[in-house]
C-alpha cells in the first residue's frame, strides 16, 4: 500500500474528529450518571475492586448482562478525570478507530483487478458511511451507549484482522482476541463468527475454508457457556417473543437504518443505485445486515421520533462494506454507478447525522440548564435536614426521572445538594408507597429547602410558593351552597388542613374536594365525625388532612390552585353557620425532636434508626416519608411495640443508592394519624448518612 493510500484511509477518522467536535463539550445525560458506581466520591479514586469484579458477576447487577470491558473503560475515564470531556473523547476515539478499521477491511475485500485508486476510494466510502450514518451519533454522543461503540469497534478489529490473517499477513490470535473483547463489551457480538463467514465469502479469492472458522465458533460457544454458569442464561433474548415478532422488529430496525432521518430520500435513492450495481457476492451484505439487527429486536420499543442508534450501529459497518464491494467492482459500470450511489447516500447521511447531532446539542443544553438551575435555586438552602423537591424535569432520553437527584451530587457538582425528584409522588408507582400523598411536598416547602417545577418553555425552575402561619376561611359559593371556595388565589401549600365547624348536629355528612382528578390521581372523599363521638353536645369541629390531596398539588404544578370543597348531608347543603377554615402550615407534634443517633449508619440499620425516632416522637401510628436522590418512599408504622421493618421496595432503593453513590444522606419525616376531631400533626425532617 502506498503512502498516499495510507493517508487517504485516515480521512474517515479525520472527518469524525471534525464532525463530532461539538460533542466533546457535552455534559452527562441519562444513564451516564450511573458510571459514578465505579468512583469513590469521598476518596476521589476509582473503585478498581468493583471494576474487576465485573468479570465474574452480572454487569451492574443486571441479571442477564455481561460487559466487563465497558466497566474497565469507565474506570480508566474516572482515573484520568471526573469531567465529561474525557468520557466523550473516548467515545469519539472509538468511532475514529471503527471507521479506520472498516476502511482497512474494505481494502482487503477489494478484488485484485480493481485497481489501487478504486480500492482506496471504496475503502474511504466504507469508513465515511460508518462516521456519517445517523446511527453513529448515539454511541458517540451518549457516554452510556459506549457499550455499542466498544462492541462495534472490536468487531471491526476482528473483521480487518481476520481478513488480514486469511490473506497470510497476520496471525489468528488477533481476530480471536478482538472477538473475545467484543463479547465482553456487548451481547450482540455473539454473531461475530457468522459475520466472519460472510466476509470470507465476500473475499472471492479462494474457496471457503470452514476449518478456519471453527476457533471463532468455539470461542463464542465458550463465552455462552460462561454466561450460563455465571448468569444462568445463555443470551439476553427475552422470552415470549415469537420468531415472527422478532423478524417484524428487525424489519422496523432495517427501516430506521434507511428512513429514520431527514436525509432519508437521498439515502434510499443512493442505496438503490448501489443495489442495482452490486456484484453477486455483494448481495450477501443484505441478509448480513438483517442478521446484525436481530440482537436489538426484543430490547427496544421503537419510536417514530427516536432513532435507536445503539441497536442500529451494529449493522452500519456491514452497510459500508456493501457499498465498498460495489465501488471496488472490476466491472467499470458497476463501480461508477456504485460510487455515484454511495456519494448520493453520503449526502443523505450528512443531512441526517447533522440533524441528529443538532438534537443532541439542544438536549445537552437543556440538561445543563436544568442542572445549573438546581444548583442555583437549591444550592443555598438544600443542606442537611433540608431537602429540595423538584418535578417536571425532562425525562428520557435526556434524564432518567429517578436519577434527577444525581445531577446535584459529587462529582457532578462541587458539593452534594439534597435534591429529591418527586416523580414517585406524582406518578403511579406501586413500589414507592408515596404516590397520591402530597404530605412530603408540604414538608419540603415548610421545613425543607422548598420545592419547584421545571418550566420547559422558560428553561427555569418555578418555585412552589411558601406560606406563612396564617389561616383563612373558605366562603360559600353563591351558585352552589354545598361548595366552599377560597376567597382568593392561594398556593396548594396554603391548605395543609381543613377545620370544619358545624354549629348544629346533623346526620353524618360527607365531603369531597373540588378540582378533583380522574383515575389514579383521584382523591378519596371524607366524612365528618358525629358530635357524640367527640363528647360534644351540639357544635363540633372536624379536621381533614388536606396535605394528602394530590390533585391540588398537581394543579399547582400546572399553575392552578386549590378549588375548595363540597360538603353535603344526603346531597343537600349543610345548615347556615358552617365555617370552613384552611390552615397552611403542617402542625408540628408537641415535643418533636429527633432521637439521638450516629452520624452515619449501614443501610441495614436505618430501620432501627427510624424505630428509635418513632419512639422519641411518642409512638403514635403514622407514615414515614423517606427522601433520597432517587425519590420519595413511604412506609406505614402501626402504634405499639410492633417493631419497624422497612418495606422491600425501600430497602431496595437504599441498597441501590448506597451502591451507586456510596455514603449518601437520606431524609425522613413523619405524619401521624390524628385522633377523631384533632388536627393532623407531622414532624420536621431528620437526616442521616446511609452507607
Amino acid at each position: 500500500m502506498s503512502k498516499a493510500a495510507r493517508l487517504w484511509l485516515l480521512l474517515p477518522a479525520l472527518v469524525a474528529g471534525g464532525w463530532y467536535l461539538a460533542v466533546l463539550l457535552h455534559g452527562f445525560r441519562s444513564d451516564d450518571f450511573l458510571t459514578v458506581y465505579y468512583y469513590d466520591r469521598d476518596a476521589g479514586a476509582v473503585k478498581w475492586g468493583r471494576v474487576f469484579e465485573e468479570w465474574v458477576r452480572p454487569w451492574f447487577g443486571v441479571r442477564d448482562l455481561y460487559r466487563p470491558v465497558v466497566s474497565l473503560s469507565f474506570g480508566c475515564n474516572w482515573l484520568l478525570s471526573t469531567a465529561p470531556f474525557g468520557f466523550h473523547l473516548f467515545n469519539l476515539l472509538l468511532l475514529c478507530c471503527t471507521a479506520t478499521l472498516v476502511a482497512l477491511a474494505a481494502l482487503r475485500l477489494a478484488p485484485a483487478g480493481a485497481g489501487a485508486r478504486w480500492s482506496t476510494t471504496a475503502a474511504v466510502v466504507a469508513g465515511l458511511v460508518v462516521v456519517l450514518h445517523p446511527a453513529a451519533v448515539e454511541p458517540t454522543a451518549w457516554v452510556a451507549a459506549r457499550t455499542t461503540g466498544l462492541q462495534v469497534c472490536f468487531s471491526a478489529l476482528a473483521y480487518w484482522s481476520f481478513l488480514r490473517w486469511r490473506d497470510g499477513d497476520g496471525r489468528v490470535w488477533l481476530p480471536l482476541l478482538a472477538t473475545a473483547l467484543a463479547c465482553a463489551s456487548k451481547e450482540g457480538a455473539v454473531l461475530l463468527p457468522f459475520s466472519l463467514v460472510v466476509l470470507d465469502l465476500l473475499r472471492a479469492r479462494q474457496r471457503l475454508g470452514w476449518r478456519v472458522h471453527l476457533p471463532f465458533f468455539a470461542l463464542v460457544g465458550g463465552y455462552l457457556l460462561w454466561r450460563r454458569v455465571l448468569l444462568g442464561v445463555f443470551t439476553t433474548a427475552e422470552s415470549g417473543h415469537t420468531i415472527g415478532e422478532r423478524l417484524q422488529n428487525a424489519a422496523a430496525l432495517a427501516e430506521q437504518l434507511v428512513f429514520a432521518s431527514s436525509g432519508q430520500y437521498a439515502i434510499a435513492a443512493g442505496l438503490l443505485l448501489v443495489l442495482v450495481a452490486v456484484p453477486l457476492r455483494g448481495v450477501l451484505c443484505a441478509p448480513w445486515i438483517g442478521l446484525l439487527l436481530l440482537p436489538g429486536t426484543t430490547h427496544v420499543v421503537l419510536s417514530e421520533n427516536l432513532l435507536a442508534g445503539r441497536f442500529l450501529f451494529d449493522a452500519v459497518p456491514a452497510l459500508g462494506l456493501g457499498c465498498a464491494v460495489t465501488v471496488a467492482s472490476t466491472v467499470r459500470w458497476r463501480a461508477v454507478v456504485g460510487l455515484a450511489g454511495s456519494g448520493l447516500a453520503l449526502v443523505g447521511l450528512v443531512i441526517g447525522s447533522g440533524d441528529e447531532i443538532a438534537t443532541y446539542d439542544r438536549e445537552n443544553l437543556i440538561v445543563r440548564q436544568a442542572q445549573e438551575a438546581l444548583v442555583r435555586d437549591a444550592g443555598a438552602a438544600a443542606a442537611s435536614g433540608r431537602p429540595f423537591g423538584v418535578t417536571g424535569l425532562p425525562g428520557l432520553p435526556l434524564l432518567q426521572p429517578e436519577l434527577v437527584g444525581f445531577l446535584t451530587q459529587r462529582p457532578f457538582v462541587a458539593r452534594d445538594l439534597h435534591v429529591v425528584p418527586l416523580g414517585n409522588v406524582l406518578t403511579p408507582n406501586e413500589h414507592s408507597g408515596a404516590f397520591g400523598d402530597a404530605t412530603s411536598v408540604h414538608a419540603m416547602v415548610q421545613f425543607g429547602a422548598g420545592a419547584a417545577t421545571w418550566d420547559a418553555d422558560a428553561r427555569r425552575l418555578q418555585a412552589v410558593a411558601r406560606v406563612g402561619s396564617t389561616s383563612f376561611e373558605l366562603v360559600r359559593d353563591p351558585a352552589d351552597a354545598r361548595r366552599f371556595v377560597p376567597p382568593r388565589l392561594v398556593s396548594p401549600m396554603a391548605v395543609a388542613a381543613l377545620e370544619i365547624v358545624v354549629p348544629a348536629e346533623v346526620d353524618r355528612w360527607r365531603g369531597a374536594i373540588l378540582g378533583n382528578l380522574p383515575g389514579d390521581y383521584e382523591a378519596a372523599g371524607f366524612a365528618a365525625v358525629r358530635p357524640t363521638d367527640l363528647g360534644m353536645a351540639s357544635t363540633w369541629v372536624s379536621w381533614v388532612d388536606a396535605s394528602r390531596f394530590l390533585p391540588w398539588l398537581v394543579a399547582g404544578t400546572l399553575g392552578g390552585v386549590p378549588a375548595g370543597v363540597e360538603l353535603s348531608n344526603a346531597g343537600k347543603p349543610l345548615p347556615a353557620g358552617v365555617v370552613v377554615r384552611a390552615h397552611g402550615p403542617l402542625m408540628i407534634r408537641d415535643g418533636d425532636a429527633a432521637a439521638g443517633h450516629a452520624v452515619s449508619v449501614d443501610r441495614a440499620e436505618l430501620a432501627a434508626v427510624l424505630e428509635r425516632d418513632f419512639d422519641a416522637v411518642g409512638g403514635l401510628a403514622g407514615t414515614v416519608f423517606v427522601a433520597m436522590p432517587t425519590g420519595v418512599f413511604a412506609a406505614r408504622r402501626a402504634s405499639g411495640p410492633t417493631g419497624f421493618e422497612l418495606p422491600a421496595s425501600l430497602r431496595t432503593q437504599l441498597t441501590y443508592v448506597a451502591d451507586v453513590l456510596g455514603p449518601t444522606r437520606v431524609h425522613w419525616c413523619w405524619r401521624f394519624d390524628a385522633d377523631p376531631g384533632e388536627r393532623p400533626r407531622a414532624s420536621r425532617w431528620r437526616s442521616i448518612v446511609v452507607r
